[in-house]
């Protein structure tokens, strides 16, 4: 199997808050150019979805920047790693369905109501679930020393 190469502490905190300002950045300059150059409705509920869902984003963003943190450490400082993971993905899931929910007024299509209620509360739990199994797998079919 191939090996998996491992990233430095350091490493993952720079790259991931990197990633972290630029889409802060990037929603300043949505924010910049909605409000002065474009007028279509459709890019406005778009930005202001984002701008509702900011601080969602950033929870999503650290939750994941947590669980790769302790993904960096040696056994047993890593086991927390793929619970991290388990959350962020179900956050992720959260933050795919409200958008679901958005194009579905956006667009009239009602087919998205069905992401909500009791669904999505099965769809979370599965998606933990597997999350979470798949990322202790990972870390106990990964040997020692990577070889």
């Amino acid at each position: 199997m191939g090996e998996r190469r491992k990233e430095s502490f350091a490493g993952v905190l720079v790259s991931r808050l990197t990633g972290i300002i630029v889409f802060l950045i990037l929603l300043g300059v949505l924010n910049i150019i909605a409000g002065a150059y474009v007028q279509s409705p459709a890019f406005l509920r778009v930005v202001e979805f984002l701008n509702v869902n900011v601080g969602f984003l950033i929870l999503i963003a650290a939750i994941f920047l947590v669980g790769d943190l302790f993904g960096t450490l040696v056994f047993p400082l890593n086991l927390p790693g793929p619970f991290f993971s388990a959350v962020g993905a179900v956050f992720t899931v959260v933050f795919i369905f409200r958008l679901f929910a958005l194009v579905g007024e956006m667009t009239g299509i009602g087919v998205f109501t069905l992401f909500s209620g009791t669904l999505a509360l099965l769809i979370y739990i599965l998606v933990f679930v597997v999350v979470l199994i798949g990322g202790y797998v990972a870390l106990f079919a990964d040997p020692p020393g990577g070889a």
